[in-house]
């Protein structure tokens, strides 16, 4: 007869193959496949103990097997709530209840799932888009802008024009022309011939205006003083940013406050300065007014006004409410602002405006033009938000003006130029698709749509469908923490990404340094980062650092002298329009978190660090991805998945981890089954690809893959167990102890768990006497005996199985001579 130790070595010297023997075993096979096949289809707790094949097999998995028959009492450990400490299951002492009520989720599966048009998630990403489209979008027309407005000068004959795509696309376009579908022969008659006013008797002007814009001579030649003037060129290029709807832009303003420079020295009367309406509007959004709904008419009342005389248009407004008030001052600074006599006309010497006038006039402008911009954007988004949560249906998008603009807008497609009905179809594909309606259309911004709504085939609600569900990234993002040792600092990190997340959400919907000012998390963020106490901080302090220029040792920040000062200026963008942003570093990331990052976690922790830039990166990614190209190609994301999971040192290329993630995880002879090695499998179950490599959208499932495969580990690792106990009880406890050691946190556990018990009595040599004391006196005995701390230490345990082995095999007086004996022998320190 072999002794217990030599019985243990025979199962744990190589467990994996013992396991892939118990594994292949034709019963087993055939539970294991029937459990997989079987789990996914379950709902609710009735039906999983209804079916005595899943519930005995997760029974037993879960070391429950004497149980089977209580079903009360297992039905009460499956509706528990895990996060009350006061549910049943947290209520009784033996783990094994948790653990088993942990692996499914009926409490959450029996509620019925609230279907969205878009997740939280899904509306911050696309509000956060539809910020940037007119930045993004206006700095890719600009490349146009500028070649035309570089090469129109040159061009001497219509035939030139014609011949140069660039020029005659900005020009077509800036008269509201579709350039791709024009004919350029029925063009030139437009331009050198009568077919403009024929197209004009027919209600359509824009080739006159086309005609006006470029007014080439009969025979196509340039007129003698040329094609266009400065003041023209900029007139076609602002024309052209209206047409693609980027009057909000900052190329645009700039054009704007260019052609005011140019042309209001050119203004000798009011009627003049009313008449041009580019000027106009300048000069009404330089003090706070809004020229689509002022009269022209009034403002030269305003304009003409003896500002001296009580009796006077601008004196006499009204100013019974705040904003009458507010609207009667920003006239008066207009009035300040011009020279124009109360007739309209200018007196004899003078300009309609000074020199420092027109430059306090278009500073003022600029500043105002992108708060307006700005405003703009805040209100589209919250009218949006409003608006998506009553959409339902494909139908009911494309019915919502508000919705299907601003969604189009936000990813890059013209709500004007865009075929509804291509719309719908591409809201009904799926984006993950490589052979869907909208992948195939070719361009990205098509699938971005498709993901950004929760659409199904039929134009109805459906689940979400997303690369990894909320508990899956979660898991990994625990995974990824559980590389650090101490349970303190994977908690400061936790707190300063969540911490990091508020700020950045915050800094969304920021767009001024006041609104900066006034939002106590923002604001909080950065003082915290920079080291200040928020509550004793002056925001006009605040202002001038942020505005400050540190390109320039006499400003403000920099005469101060304070580095922490200096560094929170460094934080944050301020354009020209006084639009604060977050400043990026050279590797991408923001310097204000980085900054917070460095004082929370310690500078000097780059680990810490490390780990909470990993984090930020990871969660942002997710939502991202669209499709296994998507995954594949953010080596961020597929860096920090791999190590959570332990895989980055295996040199995976992308070929291999897509036949990893395509792997049909119920078939062991699957790809990520064949490594043999469970790391691959629960990286693949961490992940919503089908084996087409589509994503497969949320489901609700009362076990999750990870669940299921883990259920059917502990199943053979039970039945490895059972076996062993058929040729000594001691192999088996020293098993099991093995396999539950690491998650033992307190020495009341032994005392809870009858085969525990067993072994750290056997172990330490307890007399029989020692059960019938005091519990507590128990646990006092035990903790003077065992280092609950070092239970996740490999070698700690060994020892401790070891002097099991050896002590069990004297107590049953096993036969044979068994080195483990000389282990009683030893110092016995080590527990």
């Amino acid at each position: 007869m072999l002794s217990t130790f030599t019985t243990y070595q025979l199962y744990t010297r190589d467990q994996s193959r013992v396991l892939d023997r118990i594994a292949s075993d034709s019963m087993n096979q055939r539970l294991a496949t029937y459990y997989s096949e079987n789990i996914g289809t379950v709902e609710t707790i009735d039906e999983f103990m209804g079916d005595y094949r899943l519930y005995s097999y997760a029974m037993t998995a879960y070391g429950l097997e004497d149980q089977i028959d209580s079903r009360a009492l297992i039905r009460k450990v499956l509706e528990s709530d895990l996060s009350d400490s006061s549910s049943f299951a947290n209520q009784l002492s033996d783990e094994r209840y948790r653990d088993f009520a942990a692996a499914f989720s009926f409490g959450t599966t029996t509620e019925e799932v609230e279907l969205v048009a878009q997740s939280d998630a899904q509306t911050l990403a696309m509000v956060d888009s539809y910020s940037e489209h007119r930045v993004k979008a206006a700095q890719a027309v600009a490349a146009s802008v500028n070649y035309f407005t570089t090469n129109i000068g040159e061009i001497n004959t219509v035939d030139q024009f014609l011949a140069d795509d660039q020029l005659f696309s900005v020009a077509l376009e800036a008269a509201g022309i579709d350039a791709s579908v024009a004919s350029k022969s029925f063009i030139r008659e437009v331009l050198t011939g009568t077919k403009a006013d024929e197209m004009s008797d027919k209600g359509d002007d824009r080739y006159l205006l086309l005609a006006a814009m470029l007014p080439f001579e009969e025979n196509g030649r340039v007129p003698a003083d040329g094609l266009q003037s400065a003041s023209e060129i900029n007139s076609t290029a602002y024309l052209y940013y209206q047409q693609k709807g980027l009057e909000a832009s900052p190329q645009a303003a700039a054009l704007q406050a260019s052609y005011y420079e140019a042309e209001i020295g050119n203004i000798e009367s009011a009627d003049d300065l009313i008449e041009n309406p580019r000027l106009l509007t300048v000069a009404l959004t330089a003090v706070g007014l809004d020229p689509s709904v002022e009269t022209s008419a009034f403002v030269w009342n305003v304009l003409t006004s003896d500002l001296s005389d009580s009796g006077s248009v601008v004196n006499q407004m009204s100013e019974a409410t705040t904003a009458d008030a507010t609207r009667k001052q920003q006239y008066i600074e207009l009035a300040k602002m011009f020279q124009f006599q109360t007739d309209g006309s200018l007196a004899d010497g003078d300009s309609a405006q000074t020199a420092e006038n027109v430059t306090a006039l278009t500073d003022a402008f600029l500043e105002e033009y992108g708060g307006a911009a700005a405003e703009d954007d805040s209100l589209s988004a919250s009218l949006y938000a409003a608006n998506i949560v009553n959409i339902s249906t494909v139908a009911g998008f494309l019915a919502n003006s508000t919705v299907y603009e601003y969604a189009l807008t936000a990813v890059g497609l013209d709500p004007a130029e865009e075929s509804k009905s291509t719309i719908m179809r591409v809201l009904r594909s799926d984006p993950s698709d490589p052979s869907s309606y909208a992948s195939k259309l070719g361009n990205e911004a098509y699938v971005r749509l498709a993901a950004a709504f929760n659409f199904g085939s039929d134009g109805e609600l459906a689940e979400v469908r997303r690369v990894q569900s909320e508990t899956a990234q979660g898991d990994t993002i625990d995974r990824y923490l559980n590389l650090l040792e101490d349970d303190e600092d994977k908690e400061a990190i936790t707190e300063a990404v969540q911490d990091s997340q508020t700020f950045r959400s915050a800094m969304a919907s920021i767009s001024s340094i006041d609104e900066f000012l006034e939002d106590t998390d923002a604001f909080s963020y950065a003082m915290k980062a920079i080291g200040f106490n928020p509550d004793t901080q002056d925001p006009d302090i605040i202002r001038k650092v942020l505005t400050s220029d540190l390109s320039d040792p006499d400003s403000f920040t920099n005469a101060l002298g304070i580095e922490a000062y200096q560094t929170l200026a460094s934080a944050f963008d301020i354009d020209a329009f006084g639009n604060i942003s977050l400043a990026t570093g050279d590797d991408g990331t923001d310097v204000m978190i980085d900054v917070y990052f460095d004082k929370v976690l310690g500078s000097a922790n780059t680990d810490f660090i490390e780990a909470a830039q990993g984090i930020l990166a990871y969660n942002y990614a997710v939502p991202e991805v669209a499709t296994m190209d998507d995954f594949l190609a953010n080596t961020t994301l597929v860096d920090f998945a791999l190590k959570a999971f332990g895989l980055d040192g295996e040199k995976l290329t992308s070929d291999e981890l897509r036949a990893i993630l395509t792997s049909d995880l119920s078939d062991p002879d699957s790809v990520a089954g064949k490594y043999d090695d469970t790391r691959y499998l629960e990286f693949a179950a961490a992940f919503n690809f089908d084996t087409d490599g589509t994503i497969e959208r949320d489901v609700s499932r009362v076990q999750t893959v990870s669940d299921m495969l883990t259920t059917q580990d502990l199943y053979l690792r039970q039945k490895m167990e059972e076996e062993a106990g058929d040729e000594s009880n001691g192999v088996r406890l020293a098993l099991y102890f093995k396999r539950v050691a690491e998650d033992i946190t307190s020495v009341y556990e032994f005392l809870a768990d009858d085969a525990l018990l067993e072994f750290v009595t056997t172990t330490l040599g307890l007399p029989d006497e020692f059960s019938s004391s005091d519990i507590d006196v128990q646990a006092r005995n035990l903790e003077k005996k065992i280092d609950v701390e070092q239970l996740g230490d490999t070698e700690y345990v060994e020892r401790m199985i070891n002097r099991f082995l050896a002590m069990y095999d004297l107590e049953n007086d096993t036969s044979g001579t068994d080195p483990a004996l000389s282990i009683l022998s030893a110092s016995s320190s080590y527990i």
